[in-house]
């Protein structure tokens, strides 16, 4: 990992000092050319300057700005009301401490009105048929009292339609100085309170930005804190190639290895199932790898753990296995490595000595656009029994939090059954796997949409009361319908590895830097954005670092990108937070189809035609759809003062009622019938 020293030498090597020019107007209206050289493309050798014609410059993405500094105000409070009652205590103490604050009256009881019983606590499993009848238990039982013995507790704040807040809080593992008691942090001290946070206050919903082997690709620590200050997410199977688990022992957990001060989920090693497709073979055992790494340090964690290794262990079975991949990785490497059996339990174990906050159970992942319905139920009922293995393996309840996995492709008779399975098993979280491979958009929405609906009979969809997790999603506007729909947690690779395509977001889509008409924008990435890249660097800087092949680009967009995606979730919060959803989905949306569209900027994926009502619950998946990209403003710290300002200007006028119902219609005309129907599953009304 890089050093600090190394960090600020970069920074001051790399900075441009911004132009304080608007835009590159100017430059578009002389009309000049120039020659086409390296890592810019133009037209038959030459471009113009700015490439746009001087009279249809790009059209400003619309302001957020029927968010007011008072709605801010508001939100950031209730953020900070939640860091002060939760952050600073014993997560045993957790449902005595809401007790408390209900019965004070105020503004905390308007704040937890909403609380059933939440995630984890004793006494069984409850769903939002029981919502009420909980209501009416708490006032005469001492429930919220009872000691909370797990890490992790999902706590239900507000619903607005469908979409929802909820406060999330995980037991921290470590603080800056690896110290939980004296040490001391930023923020007044309460007579009686420690002075260092114990748990991590999460409020979602919240995108989750991944660090595959430990660390995010050209981040150094303090980036890596200062912009992902809830959760980041890791993969077992490539920790596990890598490290020897002693070195997470001898560390306590990899929370205190890398000195992260916030949560940490672990991914089980089962989307390689799909990624690593052709150097596998399922089992009933656990999935048989042809290892893309030297297998020796695997062989040896693996042995470590107690799982199975040895193929003499799994008889003829394995051994035609072995023979099959073998074939197949002599095509794809002249010197195949050895076999390497990752089981349910060896998953398990693995996440056990790494020591995350929250743990994935092992899952027989298969491609979204797989046709064989009985290959993709056969993997459903195995991710079944895969589960009940990781729970038996699973030792260390209080200190980690095991998710399980909603597989059935795009099936809904079979992921009832594997809801109806797995939601029995009163775990503290679920995850939505198997989407997000290429399936019709339409297809992915009637899924997410149909896990969620709390009008399904009981055990048909995920409880109000835990953690709902979809795995893999990081476009944004995947991110805004999920969230619509119920949602709370999200990951992809997306943000930081499309930076490294030389690409950012942006409100009106992707920016893609490489391209000649940004070599004279001297405007930032996004208008008012505060992240350090836009503050520091322009457009047009950017496009000289990618022509001349500095790797500090993909650095600074990196940042840029896990900033602005972070911010559109706040965004998203507030909006829910404040009942305005209406309002901030429709801005959202105008600003991605519409302006997006008309700027060059978005391509609008998955563009069926598809008549409404089309039944497409027992039927396969469609063709891939087309890359999405996805954008909006991304902030981090909810305490910052500038968080509290919008990151586009409201620079433009208000637009007239006609003009609004022309734009109205222009939306709609553009959007997809998946993006209607989606709308529609979230009860959203569009209106400027």
């Amino acid at each position: 990992m890089e050093e600090p020293n190394d960090k600020l030498s970069r920074k001051k090597k790399a900075c441009f000092p911004e132009s304080n020019s608007p835009s590159s107007e100017n430059h578009r209206s002389k009309k000049k050319k120039i020659k086409v050289g390296s890592g810019i493309r133009g037209k038959e050798g030459t471009v113009a300057m700015g490439e746009s014609p001087p009279s249809n410059p790009p059209q400003e993405p619309l302001p957020f700005d029927f968010f007011t500094q008072n709605d801010y105000k508001k939100y950031d409070d209730f953020v900070r009301f939640c860091e002060e009652s939760f952050a600073y205590i014993d997560m045993e103490d957790v449902n005595k401490q809401i007790a408390v604050l209900r019965s004070r009256g105020g503004q905390a009881q308007m704040y937890l009105s909403n609380v059933i019983r939440s995630s984890g606590d004793e006494g069984g499993e409850e769903s939002g048929c029981d919502r009420e009848m909980n209501k009416k238990q708490e006032a005469a039982t001492t429930t919220q009292e009872q000691k909370y013995k797990k890490n992790l507790k999902l706590i239900n704040i507000k619903k607005h339609k469908r979409a929802r807040i909820n406060l999330i809080l995980i037991k921290k593992k470590y603080t800056d100085g690896g110290h939980m008691e004296g040490e001391h942090v930023e923020g007044k001290q309460t007579e009686g309170r420690p002075t260092a946070k114990k748990n991590t206050v999460v409020v979602s919903p919240i995108f989750m930005p991944v660090g595959t082997k430990s660390c995010i690709k050209g981040l150094v620590q303090e980036e890596v804190q200062l912009l992902c200050n809830h959760i980041i997410l890791s993969n077992t199977y490539h920790l596990a190639n890598i490290y020897d688990m002693s070195t997470f022992v001898h560390n306590k957990d990899i929370n205190n290895f890398i000195r992260f001060p916030n949560a940490m989920l672990t991914d089980s090693g089962g989307f390689q199932m799909v990624s690593l497709s052709k150097r596998i073979k399922i089992l009933e055992e656990g999935i048989l790898f042809d290892n893309i790494y030297d297998d020796a340090v695997m062989r040896r964690n693996v042995l470590a753990v107690g799982g199975v290794t040895e193929l003499t262990q799994v008889g003829e079975v394995m051994e035609a296995a072995s023979a099959e991949i073998g074939d197949t990785a002599n095509q794809m490497d002249a010197a195949p490595r050895r076999e390497i059996l990752l089981t349910p339990e060896s998953s398990i174990r693995l996440q056990n000595h790494i020591g995350s906050d929250i743990i994935m159970a092992l899952d027989d992942v298969r491609p979204a656009t797989e046709t064989d319905v009985q290959k993709i139920e056969e993997a459903t009922h195995r991710t079944n029994r895969w589960l009940q293995r990781c729970i038996q393996a699973h030792s260390r309840e209080t200190e980690q939090t095991l998710f399980g996995i909603i597989q059935g492709g795009l099936h809904i008779r079979l992921r009832n059954e594997s809801m109806q399975f797995i939601l029995k098993q009163k775990l503290n979280g679920y995850a939505v796997g198997g989407l997000c491979g290429g399936e019709k958009k339409r297809d992915f929405f009637n899924i997410v949409h149909h896990c969620s609906n709390e009008k399904n009979k009981k055990w048909n969809h995920l409880p109000e009361n835990k953690c709902r997790y979809i795995m893999g999603i990081g476009y944004l506007a995947d991110i805004l319908f999920c969230s619509l729909l119920g949602y709370d947690m999200y990951d992809c690779v997306y943000a930081s590895r499309t930076a490294r395509f030389n690409t950012a977001l942006s409100y009106d889509g992707t920016i893609k830097l490489k391209q000649a008409k940004y070599a004279f924008d001297f405007s930032p990435l996004v208008k008012n954005c505060h992240c350090y890249v836009c503050s520091k660097f322009s457009k047009s800087a950017l496009h000289l670092l990618i022509s001349k092949k500095n790797p500090i680009v993909n650095v600074l967009l990196t940042i840029h990108n896990i900033y602005f995606t972070l911010h559109f979730c706040y965004l998203l919060r507030v909006a829910i937070f404040l009942e305005k959803t209406d309002l901030f989905v429709t801005t959202f949306l105008y600003n991605y189809f519409v302006i997006g569209c008309r700027n060059g900027n978005y391509k609008i994926p998955d563009n069926d035609k598809a008549a409404p009502g089309e039944d497409t619950s027992n039927g396969g998946p469609s063709h891939p759809q087309a890359t999405n990209t996805q954008d909006n403003s991304t902030r981090v710290d909810e305490r910052e003062e500038c968080r509290s300002t919008p990151i586009i200007a409201t620079t433009q006028t208000t637009p007239t009622e006609d003009r609004k119902g022309e734009m109205l219609k222009e939306l709609k005309d553009k959007l997809p019938h998946w993006a209607l129907q989606a709308l529609e599953y979230a009860e959203i009304e569009l209106t400027f």
